[in-house]
């Protein structure tokens, strides 16, 4: 049996890292420019919220799918190219919208690209890397995950910031007086380069993915697939809800952020990016040391319910802290609450990817990571373009979006935290049945 793994599997998670960066800085730019794009395309809050739900959401939950039955069928480094080529080219498309309309057209295929990232990847670490390794593995991907999430909305601000040195070379009048078109040209470029660089990356395939075990045609996965789901459902929505229910509540305050830092404390969009992104990288990196050391900690001790009370205390300090945005006085004791959170939430979420994974048959974990990718999504559709209500039409003066981010985040966190704890027990007794199983790989 494999032990350790080859220098080949690490340098591609190590690809697979710099691709999740740019996905993350990508999405990212939209909330950096939405005051900018509000301005120029006369676009309303709601409209704003629906582009970030509706259309960043929605399509990512419906793309997610297919592409998880595709990964366990093709070539992932095909699969994930392709997903690249399509978010960097609707990417650049957004920098040519002239309306509502056509960047939710923008927004759809962006995040249709992107829902292929979370399967590919993490049905694909069991292969990559041996059982003993696997938590490690995890670990790194998810590290460099949330790392890229503070490191890309500080790419995307200093993008914004030197943007204007590049507009002369651009004669077309539009495009020279509307700098923001431009970035989204500017953060397009590095996608065909990635996509190439893929094809470095030397993944060996395993029998398993190609045939999952004891299935020997396509008539004969379905059932499976179903009956697995059927048979394990409480444990499924325990996993699978307490994650949507969070992001639901992070939603509704994170998607936010930028705008409400550009609204009520008059900052620019490329001096919300640095500072809100090094807060945010900076609460990462405290989140995973705190994570780190606490899963070392409490595995001796609780085993592979570590990860689940991991998360239910982060959910539950992300809850407490949301309020205190309402008393903020000025920029920098909002960017403190923000660091505070992603340490809440990244140092309890860390390990959950490994979770999941002890949760669905080797057979079906490109399948399952899709469903989870899909379940949680859906949940994000309504945070943004609730709150984009409430802002318009309930709390309609000044604050009123912040507040409104507040009303609405808070008590979906807590449910977060409430849902997970009260189906603990499902979920360990389901992981233990799944760990008894033959692995196939």
């Amino acid at each position: 049996m494999q032990t350790r793994s080859p220098f080949a599997s690490w340098y591609a998670l190590a690809t697979l890292s710099v691709v999740t960066l740019y996905a993350l800085m990508d999405a990212q730019v939209l909330g950096l420019l939405a005051q900018s794009m509000k301005a120029d395309l006369h676009l309303s809050d709601t409209q704003l919220g629906s582009l970030r739900g509706l259309g960043a959401v929605l399509f990512g939950a419906i793309a997610v799918l297919p592409l998880g039955w595709l990964a366990d069928r093709i070539d992932r480094r095909l699969l994930l190219a392709l997903c690249i080529l399509v978010w960097s080219a609707a990417v650049a498309s957004c920098g040519l919208a002239t309306g509502y309309w056509s960047l939710l057209a923008c927004m759809a295929f962006l995040s249709a690209g992107e829902a292929g990232l979370s399967p590919v990847v993490y049905s694909l670490i069991p292969e990559l890397f041996p059982e003993r390794q696997r938590l490690t593995a995890n670990f790194v991907f998810y590290t460099a995950t949330v790392l890229a999430g503070g490191a890309g909305l500080a790419i995307a601000g200093a993008v914004i910031n030197h943007i204007d040195r590049v507009a002369p070379w651009f004669p077309i009048e539009p495009f020279a007086r509307q700098t923001w078109r431009l970035v989204f040209f500017a953060v397009a470029v590095p996608g065909p380069l990635l996509a190439l660089a893929l094809g470095l990356v030397r993944l060996k395939r395993s029998g398993a993915q190609a045939s999952p075990q004891g299935v020997s045609s396509r008539p004969q996965e379905q059932p499976q697939l179903w009956r697995y789901l059927a048979s394990n459902w409480k444990s499924i929505f325990g996993v699978f809800g307490s994650v949507g229910l969070m992001l639901l509540g992070a939603g509704a305050v994170f998607t936010w952020l930028p705008i409400i830092l550009t609204r009520e404390f008059a900052l620019s969009a490329g001096a919300v990016g640095v500072g809100l992104g090094t807060a945010l990288a900076a609460g990462s990196v405290a989140g995973l040391v705190i994570s780190a050391a606490s899963a070392k900690t409490l595995t001796t001790k609780l085993g592979v319910a570590t990860p689940l009370r991991l998360s239910q205390l982060g959910y539950l300090a992300l809850a407490v802290l949301t309020p205190f945005y309402y008393v903020a006085h000025s920029s920098t004791q909002i960017f403190l609450i923000a660091g505070l959170q992603m340490a809440a939430v990244t140092g309890s979420s860390a390990l959950m990817p490994t979770v999941v994974q002890n949760l669905a048959p080797a057979s079906l974990r490109g399948r399952v990571f899709a469903i989870s990718t899909m379940s949680a999504t859906l949940m994000q559709v309504i945070s943004p373009i609730a709150v984009g209500l409430l802002s318009d039409h309930v709390f309609n003066r000044d604050g009123g979006l912040l507040l409104s981010s507040i009303v609405f985040g808070t008590p979906c966190l807590f449910a977060a935290a409430m849902t997970l704890r009260l189906t603990e027990k499902r979920i360990l007794k389901t992981v233990e049945g799944v760990r008894a199983l033959p692995d196939p790989t």
